[in-house]
């Protein structure tokens, strides 16, 4: 596994690959993990019983980019003997050593791409000089690329011409996410200091193209009369434009902003619908840990979002930029406040059934060979 960042640095993309890891252990894959090495972690440890090796680099930016393509480099070549495939999370600067090597040592080097289209990876590359070389020679390697979605792989097609393309699914560790009873939700709650009633959230990065506010403007003229709350958990730009939207609220005391936790399976489990009102997504993790822990959605109708939650069994969708279409859907589960269970139920079967990290695993495994 190749990752610029990696635990206890943790995004998406590095939970993805430290979950992956484990689990590909767990059926017997030898997984080591090649990332950065960074102010006071271990030049070489063990995460959760998977091998991390930090390889050097120096300064910041693109000189931290340069080194450490260096030293990965160093590295693919010096031991080739110690692995047969290559999986890069993120198709950042340390893809571009990872698909060389594979071309010349004859290695399976799979690509994982990251975001969502038009706002992802490939996207934003798109748009420098730097990222525009670096998609050409990619393109000329022809690693295996890996992504969430169907758009997702017709926008790779777009970027990068014929290069081989796998749509994968993120896994979600179904025994760790999973529904709390009623008593437990209530513990849960007391414990959070969250209230009783229809219980709304969002986890993940507090960004703008998330359109949080959009959704916390929109619960705050409809909630008055509904026992219950909105919870944001996590880090990020629009956390102080929320904070204030909170503040002028007349259920401000039914608001809850808070930052990134590790037991985040606790917040899940004491909620009841998940929201996520993007403009634009890939597979969201979040998405499948609702899901997993019984979660009715309330999404906008793109990507891996519109992939996953079927309209009216196991969420309700809108078109990211219409206001009134989030606001009526918003308002079903308000009206019935059973339909959010009703829906919660159905996401944690089809999370079981499609998007367990066993499954995820399963495919990877076979793909390496």
């Amino acid at each position: 596994m190749v990752s610029a960042g990696f635990h206890p640095y943790v995004g998406g993309a590095e939970k993805q690959a430290l979950e992956l890891s484990v689990a590909l252990r767990a059926r017997g894959v030898q997984v080591r993990v090649l990332t950065r090495r960074l102010p006071g972690l271990a030049e070489a440890e063990e995460v959760h019983g998977v091998p991390v090796e930090r390889l050097w680099c120096a300064g910041e930016g693109f000189v931290n980019a340069l080194t450490f393509m260096l030293s990965l480099t160093l590295r693919l070549f010096a031991r080739p003997e110690e692995y047969s495939a290559i999986h890069v999370h993120l198709a950042g600067s340390p893809a571009l050593p990872a698909a060389l090597a594979g071309r010349l040592l004859g290695k399976r080097v799979l690509v994982k791409l990251g975001g969502g289209r038009g706002i992802g990876e490939l996207a934003a590359s798109s748009r420098t000089a730097g990222g525009r070389i670096k998609l050409r020679l990619l393109s000329w390697l022809k690693p295996c690329f890996m992504v969430v979605t169907k758009d997702l792989a017709e926008e790779c097609a777009r970027f990068l011409g014929p290069v081989p393309v796998q749509v994968v699914a993120n896994g979600v560790d179904a025994a760790r996410y999973r529904p709390a009873s009623a008593e437990g939700k209530r513990s849960l709650r007391r414990e959070l200091g969250w209230p009783e009633g229809l219980g709304f959230l969002y986890v993940g990065r507090l960004a703008p193209e998330k359109q949080l506010d959009k959704f916390l403007s929109a619960w705050s003229r409809a909630a008055g009369g509904v026992p219950g709350f909105a919870a944001f958990v996590g880090d990020g730009p629009e956390g102080e434009k929320l904070r204030v939207i909170a503040d002028a609220s007349p259920l401000r005391e039914r608001i809850f902003i808070l930052p990134a936790r590790e037991a985040i399976q606790e917040a899940y489990a004491a909620a009841d619908v998940f929201v996520l009102p993007s403009v634009s997504e890939g597979l969201s993790n979040a998405l499948l840990e609702a899901m997993s822990s019984g979660l009715a959605v309330l999404g906008s109708r793109v990507g891996g979002t519109a992939e996953a939650v079927e309209e009216g069994r196991t969420g309700l969708l809108f078109a990211p930029q219409d206001g009134d279409e989030l606001a009526a859907k918003l308002k079903m589960f308000l009206e019935e406040p059973a339909l959010a269970g009703r829906l919660g139920a159905a996401a944690r079967e089809k999370a079981v059934a499609e998007f367990t990290l066993e499954r995820t695993a399963e495919t990877y495994e076979r793909l390496y060979k």
